[in-house]
């Protein structure tokens, strides 16, 4: 699949503001800082399309890419601490929205840094996800940061524990599993 071409829509900051699902989605989502926003410019072959930041909590808005016939949704990052609470539910409706709202998602990628362990707040998240029977898939990002052993083992402890859920290793700098990710992203927008 080729996203190139593709283009910000708009970015909702309230559960009111999300427009109705009329195509087929693809949305990510994961930590504060895990890498969202750099896996999407590099699927989407552009530098800077989604935001970069390298303070987490940055994205707080369901933000929108059409890329071809499907959106690219990139969600806000969870587990960051120092937001106020009010914000944290700001962020919490508007998940709940985004994720009940009977949207088209056909994918949803769940990211995770591959040099760490299940967090609770992933835990949470995949088990969100898995309730509502939302189409997932693991991606492992910074990648780039381990030797091939130690990224060997880590791939394994990531798919022990999500069973028959695809997990790919990705990395931002060298672009691996980037075709890999894409595939999937046809495959499940066919």
């Amino acid at each position: 699949m080729n996203l190139n071409g593709a283009v910000f829509v708009a970015a909702y900051g309230t559960a009111e503001q999300l427009p109705e699902s009329t195509i087929a989605e693809v949305c990510f989502c994961g930590r504060s800082n895990v890498g969202k926003s750099s896996l999407i410019n590099k699927l989407l072959g552009r530098k800077a399309i989604a935001r970069v930041s390298s303070t987490p909590g940055k994205t707080a808005t369901v933000n929108f890419f059409r890329a071809g016939d499907i959106n690219i949704v990139d969600l806000p990052g969870y587990g960051y601490a120092k937001i106020s609470e009010r914000e944290r539910m700001r962020w919490d409706s508007l998940m709940n929205a985004y994720f009940s709202g009977g949207r088209n998602i056909r994918l949803c990628l769940q990211l995770v840094d591959v040099r760490r362990t299940l967090s609770g707040d992933d835990e949470r998240m995949v088990r969100f996800l898995r309730e509502r029977k939302v189409p997932l898939a693991v991606v492992l990002t910074k990648c780039d940061k381990l030797n091939k052993t130690e990224l060997a083992v880590q791939k394994e402890y990531w798919q022990a524990l999500f069973g028959d859920v695809p997990v790919f290793p990705f990395s931002a700098l060298s672009g691996q599993g980037k075709e890999e990710i894409l595939n999937a992203v046809d495959a499940y927008t066919e």
